[in-house]
């Protein structure tokens, strides 16, 4: 750290021993994880790491095969070699790298170390694997879950819920898996919203918060959207004109109505939307919203500035709002929001392994700018628990880093940046998901 070395070292050892609120993870169950085959590739090339090695010029096909189980390891690493070399210098690379060392005491994957590897994952691949890495090797007490289920482990995980199977109606066979969801028959929009309500009501006791993630599907733009609009949508989803023929589990065939287009089905999106805002707003829930870069290649990154979501800012003030990954790379547009509207909050989930340079800028931007309060400073958001551990040694790394150079400019005191140290990794997230100590 040069100049400010010994600020550093302070800063750095106290960051460190901070018990981490974890914002955001995928994670699956932990007897789902270790069931599995203890393959490096299968499990680090998920995703993530994944999309770089796409973005360098890797074909899909053969991104499949380097993760299937069915062919020798040795055999896998010679269709990556070439690929893996172009992405070391991302922060995905970087932060698998921390995870591997950390974790494996393996200095980087390649050749020579790929079936070492593959051997201390299977020794620590039981019962307990999630407690060692998370708890005592990351120092992470909670993490806040995105992963369909309320059914967790509470000693580990809050789960968050998702209602796109309310919201992104499109055909007859959406509304009957809801009806059979549900345990209710949904023939109008009236049925539609009472099941929503039911359905929220029940999850309100087990959840603490909603996810919104649909900037992967579509514009991050909810509109307000009447009543009658969304009731013809609906009403429009029964009266398609053209069927298509499908084959059922027990071998019948039957006809069913083609879906509706986005454009269509867009009005009732819109409305349910606003009706699960409402509801989070009863309930005192935050919403989560995912924001700007998408995961995988290839995706619209213009669909998902957070500027599209003032409407829903403005008109509902009695939701907290939890925006994700810093907006990136509307990470401007993300910090004049959050210093305008006291709902929004700013999350560097995901950030510090997308970019750390730009971790680092946007959190001393925010500093600057944005009550402290409303900063949440990590979460891994990771479908292998090994990245959540490389990356929270980042996200430390990264925080220790501006609160120094913050002490080093006389912007405060170093024990004004350890408070807010404790703000950003675990006192600010604790205020917004656990309210009067609800967990």
């Amino acid at each position: 750290m040069g100049r400010y070395s010994t600020s550093y070292d302070a800063i750095k050892s106290a960051v460190d021993r901070i018990k981490l609120i974890d914002t955001h993870e995928h994670l699956p169950q932990e007897s789902e994880r270790i069931k599995g085959k203890p393959d490096p590739f299968a499990i680090f090339l998920i995703h993530y790491i994944s999309s770089d090695l796409v973005s360098a010029g890797m074909p899909k096909d053969v991104l499949y095969r380097v993760r299937s189980t069915s062919l020798p390891l040795n055999e896998r690493w010679r269709l990556l070699a070439p690929f893996w070399k172009k992405i070391q210098n991302t922060g995905y690379a970087r932060s698998l790298n921390l995870a591997v060392k950390g974790l494996y005491n393996i200095d980087g994957i390649n050749e020579r170390n790929c079936k070492d590897l593959e051997a201390k994952i299977k020794s620590v691949n039981k019962p307990g694997l999630y407690k060692w890495v998370l708890k005592e090797k990351a120092g992470v007490e909670l993490s806040i879950l995105d992963n369909e289920t309320v059914d967790v482990d509470r000693s580990l995980f809050a789960p968050v819920m998702r209602f796109d199977d309310f919201i992104l109606l499109k055909e007859r066979s959406d509304v009957e898996a809801l009806e059979r969801k549900c345990e209710m028959k949904i023939h109008s929009l009236s049925d539609l919203t009472k099941a929503l309500t039911l359905h929220f009501e029940k999850l309100s006791k087990s959840i603490v918060g909603v996810k919104i993630a649909l900037a992967y599907r579509r514009p991050i733009y909810f509109e307000k959207a009447t009543t009658s609009d969304a009731e013809r949508v609906f009403n429009k989803i029964y009266s398609q004109k053209v069927f298509r023929r499908i084959e059922l589990p027990d071998g019948a065939r039957v006809n069913i109505p083609e879906g509706i287009s986005f454009e269509e089905a867009k009005p009732l999106q819109d409305f349910i939307v606003h009706t699960v805002l409402q509801l989070s707003g009863a309930y005192q829930l935050p919403v989560q919203i995912h924001t700007g870069l998408q995961e995988g290649n290839e995706n619209v990154v213009a669909s998902s500035n957070p500027v599209h979501l003032v409407n829903l800012f403005m008109e509902y003030k009695e939701v907290k709002f939890d925006v994700f990954h810093g907006g990136y790379p509307y990470t401007s547009e993300l910090t004049a929001l959050a210093k305008n509207f006291p709902n929004v909050y700013v999350d560097l989930c995901w950030l510090h392994i997308i970019s750390p340079t730009v971790a680092r800028r946007v959190l001393s931007e925010l500093l600057d700018t944005v009550p402290s309060n409303k900063i949440l400073g990590f979460g891994g958001d990771y479908r292998f628990v090994e990245g959540v551990y490389g990356h929270a040694l980042l996200a430390r790394e990264n925080i220790a880093r501006v609160l120094t150079e913050k002490v080093e400019d006389d912007n405060f005191t170093q024990k004004e940046a350890l408070l807010l140290a404790q703000r950003l990794l675990r006192d600010n997230a604790n205020e917004l998901y656990f309210p009067r100590g609800r967990r």
